[in-house]
């Protein structure tokens, strides 16, 4: 069996009792209209830390620092056939300006509250935000199945 899998993660990046979200564009194929921290694709060879801090920079503007994996994951997403392995990640805000939107939609500062009320929320992150939040240094894995768009049907956390 061939694997369509694309490698990437998200960054929650936190300044003072704020985290930055995404709040993606109605316009993109994977995902629209959904909330999720800024993130994206692994270049090749690339490390993880290193991809955080180009992706967190291209897309926000934002320099950040302290970085930590909080949770490791998997998504399929039947309708497209693509699959994803992720890193979930944490990271203090360092410097820079923030951009009021790219490409990719547009960014809020939110509080933990905030975030876990919003109703477009990444359906796998209802079940991670907890943990990515927590003062933890406990890595978690999980994996989720969308049949359709956001329409997951499966979420699992894995214990070690």
């Amino acid at each position: 069996m061939t694997r369509n899998i694309v490698v990437t993660l998200e960054c929650f990046v936190k300044k003072g009792d704020k985290y930055l979200m995404l709040h993606r564009g109605i316009h993109k194929r994977i995902m629209p209209d959904i909330w999720m921290a800024p993130g994206g694709h692994r270049e090749f060879n690339e490390g993880l830390f290193e991809c955080a801090r180009r992706e967190v920079l291209e897309e926000t503007g934002l320099t950040i620092k302290n970085i930590k994996v909080k949770a490791i994951g998997n998504a399929f997403v039947k309708d497209i056939d693509q699959e994803f392995f992720f890193h979930m990640l944490l990271a203090d805000y360092a410097g820079g300006k923030l951009r009021t939107s790219d490409a990719d939609g547009t960014f809020s500062w939110l509080t933990k509250e905030e975030i876990i009320k919003l109703d477009k929320l990444l359906p796998e992150l209802k079940h991670v935000i907890p943990h990515i939040f927590s003062n933890s240094s406990k890595i978690i894995s999980y994996k989720a199945y969308y049949e359709k768009g956001t329409e997951m049907s499966l979420f699992e956390l894995e214990q070690s």
